[in-house]
Formats: C-alpha cells, sequence, structure tokens
C-alpha cells in the first residue's frame, strides 16, 4: 500500500498527471473536429511535461521562497531527470514529424511560457516575470493551453476558420476555470507578492466568475458543435463548477492537483464512451 502511495505522489508531484490531462485536451478536441491527433496530442504531453519542469526549476525560489515542491524535487531528483531527458528526446523525434510550418503555430506560446518563467521586468531594482503583473497570471496559462490545444494539432493540419478561434476562446474560459482552484489553494503563498484572480476578486467573487465563463464557454460550444457531444461537455463544465464551489484554501493534499486535474482526462474518456 505504500508503494502505491509513493507511485501515486510522484505522477501527480512529477508533472505526469497534468501532462496527461494536456494530451487529453489535444485528443478531445481531435475526436471534436474529427481528426486523428495521437501523435500530437504525445509530442503536447512531452513538451507540457518539459516546460513544467523548466519552470519550476527557473522558480526554485519562487517570490522570495523555496518553491511548494522543493522537496519532492530534491527527493526524486534523478528518476525526474530521467523522465525530462525521455521526454524532450522523444519530443525532439516527434517534431521531426511534422512539418516546419506546423510547428511554428506553438512559437507564440512558447515565448508565453518563456516569458511567463524567465525574470525580465525590471522596478526598483528588482526583476520579475508577466507573472507578477496583477491578474494576468491565469490568462496565460489559460492561452498557452488552449493555442496549444487547437492551432497546432488543428488549423495547422486544416487552415484556419472561425470556428477554430471561438473554439479556442472556449478552452480560454474552461482552463481559466480549471486554473481557479490552484489559484484558490495558493492565496496563502502568494499573499502580498503576486495579485492572481482571488487575490484581486476574493473567494467568492472567483467563483461566480468561474460560473459565468463556464456558460460562456458552452454557449460557445454549441455554436461550433451544436448538439455534438454538448451533453459530455455540459457534464465536464458542471463536475468543473462543483470542485470549484468545495474550492478553499485549506484543500487536501490532492483536491486541485489530481481531482481537478482530472478533468481533462474524465473529459476525453467520456467522449470515447
Amino acid at each position: 500500500m505504500k508503494v502505491l502511495k509513493l507511485i501515486f505522489q510522484f505522477y501527480v508531484h512529477s508533472n505526469l498527471h497534468v501532462s496527461l490531462a494536456a494530451a487529453s485536451l489535444v485528443l478531445s478536441s481531435g475526436f471534436l473536429f474529427g481528426f486523428e491527433v495521437y501523435s500530437e496530442a504525445v509530442f503536447v504531453m512531452c513538451a507540457t511535461f518539459v516546460s513544467y519542469h523548466f519552470i519550476r526549476l527557473m522558480n526554485r525560489f519562487k517570490y522570495g521562497q523555496p518553491h511548494l515542491l522543493d522537496i519532492f524535487s530534491n527527493q526524486y531528483k534523478i528518476p525526474i531527470y530521467i523522465l525530462f531527458l525521455i521526454a524532450f528526446t522523444f519530443g525532439l523525434c516527434l517534431s521531426v514529424k511534422f512539418e516546419f510550418f506546423r510547428l511554428l503555430y506553438l512559437c507564440p506560446f512558447l515565448i508565453l511560457t518563456m516569458l511567463y518563467a524567465f525574470s525580465f521586468i525590471g522596478k526598483n531594482g528588482v526583476r520579475y516575470s508577466i507573472r507578477f503583473i496583477p491578474g494576468i497570471k491565469i490568462f496565460v496559462i489559460a492561452i498557452v493551453w488552449a493555442g496549444s490545444v487547437i492551432f497546432f494539432p488543428i488549423t495547422s493540419s486544416i487552415g484556419y476558420n472561425h470556428t477554430q478561434l471561438v473554439f479556442f476562446f472556449s478552452l480560454v474560459f474552461f482552463i481559466i476555470v480549471l486554473t481557479l482552484p490552484f489559484d484558490i489553494r495558493d492565496m496563502s503563498f502568494d499573499e502580498n507578492t503576486i495579485k492572481t484572480l482571488p487575490m484581486l476578486l476574493g473567494i467568492v467573487g472567483v467563483k461566480c466568475l468561474g460560473f459565468i465563463l463556464l456558460v460562456f464557454s458552452l454557449a460557445l460550444h454549441f455554436y461550433v458543435f451544436e448538439w455534438f457531444c454538448l451533453t459530455e461537455y455540459s457534464i465536464v463544465c458542471s463536475m468543473l463548477f462543483v470542485l470549484l464551489v468545495f474550492s478553499k484554501r485549506e484543500q487536501t493534499k490532492f483536491f486541485a492537483s489530481f481531482w481537478v486535474e482530472s478533468i481533462p482526462i474524465f473529459y476525453y474518456a467520456l467522449l470515447c464512451l
């Protein structure tokens, strides 16, 4: 039992779970648009794993404090480095399979990720990244996720049409709500250092905002796909809203990092039924 617990903790804390969630969103988008995107999903999964560890490395002392998972990173340094190397190598090998112009669709989101990780904004002798701009952190995450999920696997394959842009905004709204439980959890840690939406609007305020954004996301989903898979998406949005309602500062250890992050995986599973 103890071994299973350690494996589960490693699976979540090592960013394997969030990487699988990103791949699930790519697969869900491919399903909705009727395209096979397995290679793209694996590539995004590898890129997510590498990016999240890169950001964690660049923020080992986040806001002057050790990162929340710093102890875990030190304890499992060797297996994490091995997985990082595997993901980087496999992702690099997969990238050769794609035409160069398709990879260009990822460039804006790669740049945003770099701006998120690196501190380049100078103020009072201290350098900050764009995550320190009040309220912007959650939008950067949502844009990078949604853009990578839509424009790389779908638009680069079939060309642009306005329905992809509408679906992009639907996903942005969905991912913002998906991220809110994490920001609520981190309020004590972020306090007086970075102004996230829960810091600006309060916990009740962001829960109301989350409900509004999910309604808009559902409406945009209906605009693009009409009744196709609307039931599945409605179920997933309802589940996400319930998790948001129960979100608080003092969460159980895996409430956000596992249960909330499992929503995209569950969504793809529903679509496959």
